[in-house]
């Protein structure tokens, strides 16, 4: 009988319950900040990184090398994520372009660009420098 005639346990319990509806409600209707998409410094360390990652056997003076600069654009586009735009160009050692035509996703997605020069060298009999100019965006970055 004294749990029924006890009633300030329920009405404290009642208002903790009201008091967590009111908390849960606040936090559901106020909007989270926007999050900070990809930041320029970020989108040049993927560049950076993309272009290491690649040639780190070689593999980007052996594709200059033999001019497959569909495989060269192939392997680019690959290690990128999807959101990305590229354009890569290469430069000899005397900074002529050598690519026939542009090695690139799609046009400019951003306003905001990267730009990433990059030197690697031919590992063949004949040394070659090449100079890679990889510019990258992300789409959705404003």
């Amino acid at each position: 009988m004294r749990i029924i005639k006890d009633k300030r346990g329920q009405a404290r319990v009642i208002e903790a319950f009201l008091a967590s509806l009111l908390l849960i409600s606040c936090l559901t209707l106020v909007p989270a900040s926007p999050r900070a998409q990809n930041s320029t410094g970020s989108i040049l360390l993927t560049a950076q990184n993309v272009l290491l990652s690649l040639d780190s056997n070689g593999h980007l003076a052996t594709l200059i090398d033999n001019r497959n600069w569909t495989a060269l654009q192939d392997s680019v586009e690959a290690a990128l994520p999807l959101t990305a735009w590229f354009n890569l160009t290469v430069l000899n050692k005397d900074m002529n372009i050598l690519n026939p035509f542009p090695l690139c996703n799609a046009g400019a997605a951003s306003d905001k660009i990267v730009s990433v020069d990059y030197v690697c060298a031919s590992q063949g009999s004949t040394y070659a420098i090449y100079v890679l100019r990889l510019q990258l965006s992300e789409v959705g970055l404003t």
